[in-house]
């Protein structure tokens, strides 16, 4: 275990790079560059969907969610060339449901079996979607009760023949649709629902669970089937959710507004670990990051802290101070290789508009890129040039999306 204080002493030199200055920390080896900016801004400051990255039929795409002003028209889905940010295509969402929702994180899956990936989203036609990701064209249409908030889950879940699109809308109607379109089932959770839903072997039987909280606090593990297999009302209102493992066991964790953060056994839905770690807690990354044969959970706040907490015991092992700014909130780490040492880094965006990355051993600053438009979002991390290494790519509050290389 190590516990440290890292600060951020950077400027050792810095560039302007598509609007944004990129700025290595002393010591680090290596830097933090925009190898594309995207010319996809919108007159709105808050876009807050994080974009989807991967290859169709050999071309890199990054697929991301652009929100606009309402009455504007400049709502999309947008379909980017993964090499130079140019754009392919645009789904565009209705003028009268243009907001700041309107689409919500897509995923890139081969939801129906045909050996090509499509990408989904639900968007505030209040539908999930389905597009052929070269085009745009819509393949597949499901209306929902309302607009979706989170990406979609393909995954095989109810044990049949094919996989399964596992969609909560924003006021928390939970469906399991089948490829063609079809509802398998389908479930009330009775409250708005802003956390991510995952999909994985929670209790350990050989088959898929699906794990979902919910802003009334109510915690739920669903069979394939649509059972329940375990149920927990907590005082938390389930603002980010992630998953991973305590000590070899599946767990679900959670994080508030309020500051709180939770995680829960996968098989016994116990409370492994809970704390208050300040205002607007949020949580993504969720791996042995140090690579100490432990998991740790990386959790952000409203004061700009950035934690590495181990659940099994409860330990804080290091906290970093990425922005001493007076931000709203500051979105939640990813962790991956974006170095290309072989091992990962955590990658922590900030609201303040800088991109931190960090060494999860010491918690140290190691590189640094910075836009003057805040960030509402979690990153994707994805290797689409081929050398082994993964790139940021991001959505700033302006409709910017960034590729990222270190």
């Amino acid at each position: 275990m190590r516990t440290a204080t890292a600060a951020i002493a950077v400027l050792v030199f810095a560039a302007l790079v598509g609007g944004g200055v990129y700025v290595l920390a002393s010591g680090s080896g290596g830097d933090l560059h925009a190898t594309w900016v995207s010319d996809t801004a919108r007159d709105t400051r808050v876009n807050h969907h994080t974009p989807a990255a991967g290859f169709v039929d050999g071309r890199p795409f990054v697929f991301a969610p652009i929100s606009s002003t309402a009455d504007t028209g400049r709502c999309s889905l947008t379909g980017i060339h993964g090499e130079n940010g140019s754009v392919d295509w645009n789904y565009w969402i209705p003028t009268d449901v243009c907001i700041s929702h309107s689409v919500a994180d897509p995923t890139v899956a081969d939801y129906d079996g045909d050996g090509v990936r499509e990408v989904l989203a639900a968007t505030t036609e209040n539908a999930l979607m389905a597009f052929d990701p070269t085009d745009g064209r819509v393949e597949l249409r499901v209306n929902l009760s309302s607009y979706g908030y989170t990406k979609p889950v393909v995954a095989d879940l109810t044990g049949g023949p094919a996989r399964e699109i596992v969609i909560v809308d924003i006021k928390g109607a939970l469906s399991v649709v089948e490829p063609n379109g079809s509802v398998a089932w389908r479930r009330d959770l009775g409250a708005y629902t802003w956390g991510q839903p995952h999909v994985a072997d929670f209790d350990g039987d050989g088959a898929p669970e699906l794990a979902v909280g919910t802003g009334q606090g109510n915690i739920t593990l669903f069979d394939g089937n649509g059972s329940v297999a375990w149920k927990r009302t907590t005082n938390l209102s389930a603002t980010w959710s992630t998953s991973g493992t305590v000590d070899g066991t599946p767990a679900f964790a959670v994080a508030d507004s309020n500051g709180r953060v939770a995680v829960f056994d996968g098989k016994t839905g116990n409370t492994v670990f809970e704390r208050d770690v300040g205002a607007f807690a949020a949580v993504h990354a969720f791996a042995d990051g140090d690579g100490d044969g432990r998991t740790e959970l990386y959790v952000t706040n409203r004061a700009g802290e950035l934690r590495a907490i181990e659940p099994a015991t409860g330990t804080t092992e290091w906290t970093t101070t990425l922005t001493t700014e007076d931000v709203q909130m500051m979105p939640p780490p990813s962790l991956g290789d974006v170095d290309g040492d072989g091992a990962p880094e955590i990658v922590a965006p900030g609201n303040d508009g800088a991109i931190s990355v960090v060494d999860p051993e010491t918690g140290a600053v190691t590189a640094r890129y910075e836009r003057d438009v805040a960030i509402w979002t979690n990153v994707r991390l994805a290797d689409l040039d081929g050398d082994g290494t993964e790139e940021i790519y991001l959505v700033f509050g302006d409709g910017r999306v960034v590729r990222l290389g270190a």
